[in-house]
């Protein structure tokens, strides 16, 4: 069941930037921008906030669709700051389920990828912990062909672009966020 028709989506893994990514293009384009993390509470249902196992998938992306159903406003726009797959409790990359993307009915999807090694490096410098690049890439992988999924099974343009020309390609994707709103 569609609930939103006002965010625009943009997943990729931990530490890939899509926060900051997200936080200039919500300021360009003078919209708000919300992350999922927060939204769902990420703090109140896991103990170590670092921490990027998952007990439970489904339940977290239950109360995702509850935060924003009391935060989101029909006559704004969003920006939200997602995963398209999430480590299980047993640190295995999973696709987060169809219904959520169903649900946030995004406008448009965006997939951030990243150099793996600087992103390994990155987490282990900000989290204090070690990540391994293997489960990193296969998670990178995993999240780019279901972000292809999703927009076939929802007929939303995907927008995919590398962290590495974030320079080059950060005017075309505002131009084509920026056309949406339009």
């Amino acid at each position: 069941m569609d609930i939103f028709n006002n965010i625009y989506f943009v997943g990729g893994i931990h530490g890939v930037g899509k926060s900051t990514i997200c936080k200039r293009l919500a300021s360009e384009l003078d919209i708000e921008y919300l992350s999922a993390s927060e939204v769902l509470k990420w703090n109140e249902i896991n103990t170590d906030i670092k921490n990027k196992r998952v007990n439970d998938i489904p339940n977290t992306q239950d109360r995702l669709i509850n935060g924003l159903k009391g935060i989101i406003l029909s006559n704004k726009r969003y920006i939200l700051d997602g995963h398209f797959c999430l480590f299980n409790k047993d640190g295995i990359a999973t696709k987060i389920p169809l219904e959520t993307f169903l649900s946030i009915n995004p406008i448009t999807l965006t997939i951030i990828i990243g150099d793996i090694e600087e992103i390994t490096l990155g987490l282990a410098s900000r989290d204090k912990r070690d990540y391994s690049q293997e489960s990193l890439k296969y998670m990178q992988d995993l999240e780019e062909t279901y972000a292809d999924n999703i927009s076939n099974a929802l007929n939303t343009p995907l927008l995919k672009f590398f962290k590495k020309d974030y320079d080059l390609h950060y005017k075309t994707l505002l131009s084509k966020l920026n056309e949406s709103i339009t």
